[in-house]
């Protein structure tokens, strides 16, 4: 008989997923002494951690309801400002190859072409039914990835193209929408579990965005987002991070069960791990996580192991002068996302 499949701890009818996370806050403890023979108090702050836990809500109908209203209307209000729509740009660029030059129209159509007739040399070859019936196998395989090279350099010359059409469409009124749509989700899915003294010490949740409507926690939001400049709070641009990469896939259609966001979850820890390897890459993921939240908001680079932040700490640069300390990635203006979700959005009023 097959394993039962492992049941999620949560409840699923009420929560989408939920994630742990590490939060560190400072208490003020008294202590007593003794001194010249006098017993004094002394008040000192005490840093201490606990880990909290980090819920996304299911939608209600209402909540999907009040969410694509909050899309039509960000979307009339775009236009209202100036913004063009996709309809009215590719209307705008139907007649001129959708904003490229008539040389790179010519261009496009020619190395188009050319990828049909390798693709179709490509399975002749790989058919063994070309006109010369001498060639060996191993001459018949160097054939096959000289073909696969050129394929590979034509669609690359062809996905330029694509990114240029493609970016006409990043400041249009459905994708600013789209972007304000992540923030509504971000607001108002996201909750924190805590103890509620006032209920008999049970464990209760509360939203992490504090108000009722989307401006109430925008102010909440950017309140936070001081708090993260002045203070370094991890646990605030943590939660930000991982809630807008998991409320992305979500909304995306590519997370519908809990497995699926643990899968999405785990792949983040994954990408994080890969940019402890290579600096580089942090510059590329800020950006990711700022495009998916629709946020503006610097975050935390993501820090190497304890052990090796102890090991770096004791070596000095005199004694090894040879080391060249580490450059911090220079940021660049943010970019807005490129893509619109691919269905339309979803909200929530609690």
């Amino acid at each position: 008989m097959s394993e039962e499949k492992e049941q999620p701890p949560i409840n699923t009818k009420k929560w989408l997923y939920s994630f742990p996370l590490e939060k560190e806050s400072h208490i003020e403890v008294e202590e007593k002494r003794t001194e010249n023979g006098e017993e004094i108090t002394v008040k000192k702050k005490k840093s201490i951690k606990e880990e909290v836990e980090v819920y996304l809500k299911r939608p209600t109908r209402r909540m999907y309801d009040n969410c694509n209203l909050f899309y039509s209307v960000e979307i009339s209000q775009g236009v209202k400002k100036g913004m063009l729509t996709r309809a009215m740009i590719a209307k705008r660029y139907k007649n001129d190859g959708g904003g490229l030059s008539k040389e790179e129209q010519e261009d496009f159509g020619k190395k188009y072409n050319e990828l049909m007739l390798k693709e179709r040399e490509f399975q002749v070859v790989q058919l063994n039914l070309q006109e010369d019936e001498t060639m060996t196998l191993q001459e018949r395989q160097e054939k096959l990835t000289v073909i696969v090279t050129e394929i590979e350099e034509l669609k690359a010359d062809l996905e330029k193209y694509e990114v240029v059409a493609e970016s006409l469409y990043e400041h249009t009124a459905e994708a600013r929408a789209a972007r304000r749509t992540n923030m509504w989700w971000l607001f108002f899915l996201t909750y924190v579990k805590f103890i509620n003294e006032d209920r008999g010490g049970i464990e209760d949740f509360k939203p992490f965005f504090e108000g009722k409507t989307f401006e109430d926690k925008s102010k909440s939001y950017e309140e936070l987002e001081e708090i993260i400049a002045e203070t370094d709070n991890e646990f605030g641009a943590n939660l930000i991070e991982r809630s807008s990469y998991l409320l992305a896939a979500w909304n995306g259609g590519n997370a519908k069960t809990y497995d699926d966001f643990k899968k999405v979850d785990d792949s983040l820890d994954y990408i994080k791990e890969e940019v402890r390897k290579d600096e580089s890459l942090q510059e590329v993921y800020d950006e990711k996580i700022k495009e998916l939240a629709g946020l503006e908001i610097e975050m935390p680079e993501t820090k190497k192991p304890e052990e090796e932040q102890k090991e770096e700490s004791k070596k000095e640069p005199k004694k090894e002068p040879k080391k060249e300390p580490k450059k911090e990635p220079k940021k660049e203006p943010e970019k807005e996302p490129e893509k619109e979700p691919k269905e339309k959005p979803k909200v929530d009023e609690g």
